[in-house]
This record gives structure tokens, C-alpha cells and sequence, in this order.
């Protein structure tokens, strides 16, 4: 809310999201996972307050958000979903996740394998939630233009930050968490580097 209370309205060409929703709670109940208790930031988060939405809203021409089938009654009725199916085998797992998008299109499906090691690109490996790079980079190739000014408030990993800095496009980004913020830079000074 901070960061984007110091943009005008409309500042953003593009806003792509991926706000917490109650992810702590995921981690406490799995004692052998190494992000067991992973960030007491989030301990208390659940779901994202409507007065966050009206505040993205205002800075942002568009918008996708990940995960938004746990606050769609904060959103605009749309059409405009996206799909991403991970291809999982295990129906004990997550085979998909939604997206609302902002855009007037019919409802889109990117298949991008990511299913534990079997995956479409290279694990980062560092945060619970992290999504691929491909994932953002077909968002981008789809849904942005090269001049777009991209905002992500929920940084998580970085993969975002990689596959706007592989294509030139500009991204503006914060995340709560130290740890993860660093992590992230650290990881799109990387792929910059291997360019």
C-alpha cells in the first residue's frame, strides 16, 4: 500500500499479482518441510483487504491476480480468467491455478509443466510459492508490450523480475519480506549477468 500510494492513478500499464492468501498457515501443519514456519510476516495474513484492490486499481490500467478464486467477490465479474495447468500427475496436488485478468478476452490456458522436479524451466528454489519464470514470461509476451511500466507488489521469488529484465521491460516491485527481497535481486543480478 505504501509503494502505491506514491503513483499518480493510472501510473501502471500492467499490474500482475500474486498476494498471499493465509499462505503461513500452509507451511505450520508440514514439519519437514524446509519452509516450516517460513516468515511469522505472514503468520496472520489472510486474505488481501478490499482497500488494497482499490488502490491497485487506481494505479494500474490492468491487472492480472494470481489466486484471485479466494477473493473474487472483491473483483469485477469478468470472463477473463486464465488457467495455468501445472500438468501435475497427483490429484493430491494442485493441478492448476486461476488467474482474473482485466482484459476483455475469453478465458486462456498456459500449460507449463511444474509438478516437484519435473518442471518447464529452472526452480529458484528459495520461497514456498514460487512460480516459473516461463509462467511470466508468456504472461508478458501475451498480455504486455515492450514500453509497458510493470507493477508486482508480492516480489516473492523474483521470477517476474527475471523474465521482465530477459525482455526489457521495466517492473516496479516490492516485497515484505528482507530475505526474500534480497534473495530475488540477487537472482535477476544472476540471470542478468548469464545475458
Amino acid at each position: 500500500m505504501k509503494l502505491m500510494a506514491q503513483y499518480p492513478e493510472k501510473h501502471f500499464d500492467l499490474a500482475i499479482i500474486d498476494p498471499p492468501y493465509g499462505i503461513g498457515e500452509n507451511w505450520k501443519k508440514d514439519t519437514h518441510s524446509r519452509f516450516y514456519k517460513h516468515d511469522s510476516l505472514y503468520k496472520n495474513e489472510r486474505l488481501t483487504s478490499p482497500a488494497y484492490f482499490v488502490e491497485l486499481f487506481r494505479v494500474s490500467r490492468r491487472q492480472i491476480i494470481w489466486g484471485a478464486n479466494y477473493y473474487s467477490r472483491l473483483l469485477p465479474e469478468r470472463n477473463s480468467w486464465l488457467i495455468w495447468d501445472k500438468q501435475v500427475g497427483a490429484k493430491t496436488k494442485s493441478r492448476c491455478e486461476l488467474a482474473w485478468t482485466s482484459f476483455n478476452r475469453p478465458m486462456d490456458i498456459v500449460r507449463l509443466l511444474w509438478d516437484g522436479a519435473r518442471t518447464c524451466c529452472a526452480r529458484y528454489g528459495k520461497h514456498p510459492h514460487e512460480k516459473p519464470v516461463d509462467l511470466y514470461k508468456w504472461l508478458l509476451l501475451h498480455y504486455a508490450r515492450p514500453h509497458y511500466k510493470v507493477l508486482d507488489t508480492h516480489l516473492g521469488s523474483g521470477s517476474i523480475a527475471v523474465a521482465c529484465a530477459g525482455m526489457g521491460i521495466s517492473l516496479t516491485a516490492s516485497e515484505i519480506n528482507p530475505d526474500y527481497f534480497r534473495d530475488a535481486c540477487g537472482r535477476v543480478r544472476a540471470a542478468l549477468a548469464l545475458r
